[in-house]
């Protein structure tokens, strides 16, 4: 996994990644400020960081939804759960590889 990142890194330096350079793998925790807007096993939510950000999660039928012991999915998700959303993030948006509810 730590190799995968760095490649990814590496190439987004050398050639850039999303429409403005700009790719950065985030792990962040906090807290889910509103309902989840769910589709099937996609959808999003905002989450609010522990610096009082604003941060829009978008969920895709490949993102692992961890609630208790076991895998969830986006209708698992309730407004005011304590998250760690980790995914490759652009400004204030993270596309989630993984959510888990603490």
């Amino acid at each position: 996994m730590k190799v995968l990142v760095a490649a990814l890194a590496l190439a987004c330096v050398l050639f850039g990644c999303g429409s403005d350079g700009v790719f950065i793998i985030s792990f962040t925790s906090g807290t889910i400020a509103d309902d989840p807007a769910c589709h099937g096993n996609d959808g999003q939510f905002n989450l609010r960081d522990q610096q009082g950000l604003l941060l829009l999660v978008v969920i895709s039928s490949n993102t692992l939804i961890f609630v208790g012991s076991g895998q969830g999915t986006c209708h698992d998700l309730s407004r005011n759960d304590p998250v760690n959303v980790r995914g490759p993030r652009q400004g204030n948006r993270i596309t989630a590889q993984s959510v888990q509810v603490q």
